[in-house]
């Protein structure tokens, strides 16, 4: 049986990263693996959710639907047993995935508002994944939403700025004064890996719109400033 899976696989980055993130800036434990597969459950369990909203293979989606939800919550029982209250971050997404449905509703899949809610999605659950072993409310579970988040919005604006908006320059432009701004600030700020983070990124968003790249081209330059990011950000706070 092939899975039912969403085309869109730079998106398994933007779940994961924030998720690792909070792990590893906390103290990893045997609970995490299957919190990890219960998040990564519940994330592919979105794509047919939402899929039902569409009013098409409302079957296919209902049977896949209902895979992901018995899957996320055989892994998921582990890790509420050690802390049941990772469940509060899981209440905190709710709102935004009522976003995530309006927009689905509208077939409006790509407005950057949708975007923008499924980036604070993933920063929630990165910060259950610090919270989760320690049950701590400090200063870097700070870290674990924002500075994923800042990467993701930038990441969203170049996107947009070479295919989903590639005509509509003030993509474009937003996506290199947002870029430019976070390196004059983390510089300025003597945060200096994540000033070199966020220099490939803007790099990458200068001078790859000039290029006509594919699809393909465009999600394997993503997968690798992705990587060089998690590494700089890694090395800057841990």
């Amino acid at each position: 049986m092939k899975l039912l899976i969403s085309n869109q696989h730079g998106a398994i980055v933007m779940a994961l990263l924030p998720f690792l993130y909070g792990m590893l800036l906390t103290t990893p434990i045997w609970a995490h693996f299957f919190l990890l597969l219960a998040w990564f459950s519940l994330y592919l369990m979105t794509y047919p959710f939402l899929s039902l909203f569409k009013g098409k293979n409302l079957a296919e989606y209902r049977k896949w639907t209902l895979i992901y939800a018995v899957a996320t919550l055989i892994f998921a029982l582990p890790a509420l047993f050690y802390n049941w209250r990772i469940l509060y971050f899981m209440f905190a997404m709710l709102p935004f995935v009522a976003v995530n449905i309006y927009y689905t509703k509208q077939k409006d899949e790509r407005n950057l508002l949708n975007d923008l809610a499924g980036i604070v999605i993933f920063a929630l659950a990165g910060m259950g994944a610090y919270y989760f072993s320690e049950r701590a409310l400090d200063t870097k579970i700070w870290w674990v939403a924002v500075y994923p988040a800042l990467f993701f919005i930038g990441t969203t604006l170049y996107v947009k700025s070479v295919m989903r908006e590639r005509k509509n320059p003030k993509y474009l432009r937003a996506s290199i004064v947002f870029h430019s701004f976070l390196v004059a600030y983390f510089a300025a700020t003597a945060q200096y890996y994540l000033a070199a983070a966020f220099f490939v990124a803007w790099l990458r968003a200068v001078y790859l719109p000039r290029k006509k790249l594919s699809v393909k081209q465009v999600g394997l330059t993503e997968f690798a400033v992705s990587a060089v990011f998690f590494i700089f950000l890694l090395l800057e706070t841990l």
